[in-house]
């Protein structure tokens, strides 16, 4: 499939038009915005992204992947996870969601490997 460039604001409206709840399609976008656009955003992006799509009207914190969201984008709830899983110690980036430390919205860390977390702000 190919890809396409596009600027930021462009996502910030794709994002808005995508707010849960929405058809299968804007759904799987949605999830991309957590799992994978979070990570090539700049920092700046990412506090622009979380202000518009949280204050937009149809954005809901009681919906289970505007949580998500909200979750993922919060600068407060970001962590930096350290792990042992066969004693080989990792530090991975996470956000804490429904109490676990997430990796993506269907990947976290399981409490029994977690050495230490520390919140990165």
């Amino acid at each position: 499939m190919s890809e396409f460039k596009i600027d930021f604001f462009e996502l910030c409206f794709l994002a808005e038009t995508c707010i849960p709840p929405t058809p299968i399609a804007r759904a799987y976008f949605w999830k991309k915005l957590i799992d994978e656009y979070y990570h090539q955003l700049s920092n700046n992006q990412r506090e622009t992204m979380f202000i518009a799509i949280t204050r937009h009207h149809k954005f809901d914190i009681d919906n289970e992947d505007c949580k998500l969201f909200y979750n993922r984008y919060d600068s407060l709830n970001q962590y930096k996870v350290t792990t042992n899983f066969n004693d080989k110690i990792e530090i991975t980036d996470c956000f804490l969601h429904d109490g676990k430390f997430h990796k993506e919205i269907n990947r976290y860390i399981q409490d029994k490997y977690i050495i230490e977390f520390n919140n990165k702000k």
